[in-house]
């Protein structure tokens, strides 16, 4: 799998004492190559580790070592695993996950490229940080901001986690962090 480096500015050096648990799948809303110039301008304050285009490129905007900016928002979350404070304050997720965008749109079925890409990165990903390959660590946006529609109507999530089960790991694991 080709990776290509797209780095944005817009991330957190680090990840302050957490490290990541849970892979945050997101729907761009437009082009990968938009997304692209969208993450690269320090005007939109947004980013993500990857993006994912309709033909199974990948494109990696921010080390996995750091913090993307790409599911800090909070709101009526159902994510069983989402972190507090004390006082109840949440935790912004962006320290504890890893966000990959997918190309497209939340009404727009993924292309077989889209979901092999999607799936050989989630294993890739898994096999470094020791993330369990299921549904409570594997997530759709929605879950942490209910006022996104990521994943959308037409991604099915246990397909993409089965096809991470399945896959041997196709990325030397000492390439991409």
């Amino acid at each position: 799998m080709n990776i290509i480096n797209k780095p944005s500015p817009n991330y957190y050096p680090g990840r302050k004492t957490y490290k990541p648990e849970a892979i945050v799948i997101h729907i761009m809303q437009g082009t990968l190559y938009g997304t692209d110039s969208w993450f690269q301008s320090t005007l939109s304050k947004v980013s993500a580790h990857y993006g994912i285009g309709k033909a199974g490129q990948v494109h990696q905007y921010v080390n996995e070592k750091d913090t993307a900016y790409h599911a800090g928002r909070v709101n009526t979350p159902t994510w069983g695993l989402i972190k507090q404070t004390d006082t109840g304050l949440y935790i912004s997720p962006d320290y504890y996950t890893i966000g990959i965008e997918h190309e497209g749109d939340f009404n727009v079925d993924w292309t077989d490229e889209m979901y092999n890409a999607s799936s050989n990165l989630i294993r890739a990903i898994s096999l470094r940080w020791n993330i369990p390959l299921d549904r409570k660590h594997i997530i759709g946006h929605h879950e942490i901001y209910a006022l996104k529609k990521c994943l959308g109507n037409t991604v099915d999530i246990n397909k993409l986690i089965a096809m991470a089960n399945d896959h041997a790991p196709l990325i030397d694991q000492s390439l991409t962090v």
